[in-house]
């Protein structure tokens, strides 16, 4: 019975022990997070002054005196020698530890007195019991101290790392630009020749690729840089896909935009618009401003020289003048050209650019206030010569035979291979030279430009004048070609050749051909001049009032004699029948109904052209009459008068300063 009581006490004795202890070490732990929330709660912010992170460098504050403690001692600058790791805040008057702080490995370890509450106990600074040294020889800090000095080597090792990769990296890009300035340099040269880049077949079989590559791969034979662009260059690289070209010539236009508009600055322009086709069939408006660029050696007039830039194309969808006023606007700021800069405004005469209630120059006038329409003169010559042409009879057929001779001798091989014999057979137009051999000379000929048949268009000003040219210098090869292709066969070649004989010989086709190159000469050099980028008005002036007076002079019997005399020789030259006898038509008889009517001629019948007095009053007279009276209503007495009082502010115009041209 004592025994079990005893065993009862013992079990007892073993719990309560068990339990204190227990208890103790909840105590302890209890008291251990205590005493940690408590380094918190007392622990001071760290001060603004020293570093922040380990990218910072330890701050060193040195000052002339330091703060004094209720000791009267204080931190000393020459403590920074030797301990790199020390740190100085004035905001708190302490001392940290820069390896602690940034490469402790537990933070918890770290002596809290040079990590976050500061160390500012002066007297025991240098103590070997306290302060520094104790704090180096701390555990916490040897283990920081190699943290930081494996971090700084890392460093080190990664800068070195970084900066070969950043040197080859130069390295490649310094090359991709060399290549990159050899690629525009070749885009360059072919949009300025206006050549094509592409070719139809680029792929490495094609034995021609197209001028950009072709280009490219002639100039590698002697260019190492060029030649690595196709041995070197990985994936897509090479810059030579279309997409690239695209984008190198966009990147160039614009920058020569940018040139153009930073050149304009605050000076006045002249706007020039006009719709125009590309060979795909869209409609486009072309955009050239027209002004004096500043310069920086302007001592005299002459230095101030009228340039014109060409801006671009503007697709156009809409042709209706809201559509195209607001295209300009658009494309004008997009540039950054001020559009209260302009005080011209230049179109042609279509009927959406100068209506008075809503043409294009009255929309834009909106936003260019100091704009002055102004008719193209250049258009309004055109608009003289093809209104002529519409007027006079015959020319108009005479265009289109022009245009037929064209057609039949370019439009197929046989013809054309078959005019240009002819020409060589004749020497028209050629130069040649002879190599000579032991077995035979060999002879080489070159056919002049000018000599070959030209194309008029309408929208071609000068080119009636150089078609016509171009059927007066070789009408003998034309006349041959033509003998010698009717007569060869019954087809419709033959057939062709034989319709264009007959016309070619007829006495009013070459004097019509003379007097056309006479007047539409003089008219030429009228255009050539307005569709000069140097012209001024003052000039321009004096040239339309020149060619006037020429035409003018013009109008009498003797230089008409003069001309005619040319064709009579022209034609004997050439062996052709100048006095031609034209087939008598029977006269129609007058119907019954009309027998009480006064009938002045008959209906669908053409007056045939003989005598030299029919070539001069129906024919040479009307062709000059038609041509003063266009110039006369499309430069008005008005307009020329408008031009001469400009010319009284131009310095080298002989009315400069005169009020009365005014």
């Amino acid at each position: 019975m004592m025994n079990k009581k005893q065993n009862r006490t013992l079990l007892i004795h073993h719990l309560y022990q068990r339990l204190k202890l227990k208890i103790l070490l909840v105590l302890l732990r209890l008291s251990f997070y205590l005493v940690l929330l408590m380094k918190i709660l007392i622990k001071k912010p760290i001060p603004n002054d020293i570093s922040r992170s380990s990218n910072d460098t330890p701050v060193k504050k040195q000052l002339a005196t330091y703060p004094a403690n209720q000791q009267n001692r204080s931190f000393q600058s020459t403590w920074f020698n030797d301990r790199t790791w020390l740190e100085y805040s004035v905001q708190n008057d302490a001392s940290y530890c820069y390896y602690c702080r940034h490469f402790s490995s537990n933070q918890l370890t770290a002596d809290d007195s040079f990590t976050s509450i500061g160390f500012n106990n002066w007297r025991k600074a240098l103590d070997k019991s306290g302060g520094f040294i104790r704090h180096v020889s701390s555990q916490a800090h040897i283990s920081a101290t190699k943290n930081y000095l494996t971090y700084k080597q890392q460093q080190e090792t990664n800068s070195n790392v970084v900066k070969q990769l950043d040197s080859c990296r130069a390295i490649q890009i310094r090359r991709n630009r060399e290549r990159l300035t050899k690629i525009c340099s070749t885009l360059r040269f072919l949009a300025r020749q206006m050549i094509s880049f592409r070719g139809h077949e680029e792929n490495e079989k094609s034995s021609n690729q197209g001028n950009f590559l072709e280009i490219l791969r002639w100039a590698s034979e002697t260019d190492p840089l060029i030649k690595s662009i196709f041995e070197d260059s990985t994936g897509n690289a090479s810059y030579l896909s279309h997409d690239i070209q695209n984008e190198l010539i966009h990147i160039m236009s614009n920058e020569i935009r940018e040139k153009i508009s930073s050149m304009l600055n605050s000076n006045k322009y002249a706007l020039m618009a006009d719709e125009c086709r590309d060979i795909r069939g869209t409609q486009q408006l072309s955009i050239v401003i027209r002004f004096v660029p500043n310069s920086n050696n302007c001592t005299t007039d002459k230095n101030y020289v009228v340039k014109e830039y060409f801006l671009g194309f503007i697709p156009l969808e809409k042709f209706d003048a809201t559509t195209l006023a607001n295209n300009i606007v658009e494309f004008l700021n997009h540039w950054k050209i001020p559009l209260e800069s302009c005080i011209c405004l230049c179109f042609d005469g279509a009927s959406v650019m100068p209506g008075c209630a809503a043409g294009v120059h009255v929309l834009l006038k909106k936003y260019m206030p100091k704009g002055i329409y102004i008719h193209c003169a250049a258009h309004r010559l055109n608009l003289v010569i093809s209104d002529t042409c519409k007027v006079v009879c015959y020319v108009s057929d005479y265009f289109s035979i022009v245009s037929h001779i064209y057609s039949f001798f370019t439009e197929s091989a046989v013809t054309n291979i078959y005019f240009n014999k002819t020409q060589t057979d004749l020497g028209l137009g050629e130069y040649s030279f002879s190599i000579l051999s032991k077995c035979s000379p060999v002879v080489f000929y070159f056919i002049v430009q000018s000599s070959t048949l030209k194309l008029w268009a309408i929208t071609r000003w000068n080119s009636r004048w150089t078609a016509i040219n171009a059927v007066i210098n070789n009408f003998p090869a034309i006349l041959k070609a033509l003998r010698d292709l009717s007569e060869d066969g019954s087809g419709t070649r033959s057939t062709n050749a034989g319709g264009l004989l007959m016309h070619v010989q007829k006495s009013i086709f070459i004097v019509t051909s003379f007097i056309l190159h006479k007047f539409f000469g003089i008219i030429k050099v009228l255009s050539d001049h307005l569709k000069s980028s140097s012209l001024d008005y003052v000039r321009g002036e004096c040239l339309i009032t020149s060619v006037i007076g020429q035409l003018k002079d013009l109008r009498n019997d003797q230089s008409f004699n003069e001309i005619y005399e040319k064709v009579k020789e022209f034609c004997s030259s050439n062996e052709i029948d100048f006095v031609q006898q034209y087939r008598s038509y029977r006269v129609a008889a007058v119907p019954i109904r009309f027998q009480e009517f006064i009938i002045d001629s008959t209906i669908g019948q053409r007056e045939t052209l003989q005598t030299s007095t029919d070539y001069l009053n129906r024919l040479y007279f009307p062709l000059i009459d038609c041509m003063l009276v266009e110039l006369n209503d499309r430069f008005s007495s008005k307009t020329l008068s408008l031009m001469k009082s400009i010319s009284t502010v131009y310095p080298n115009s002989t009315n400069f300063l005169n009020i009365d041209a005014i």
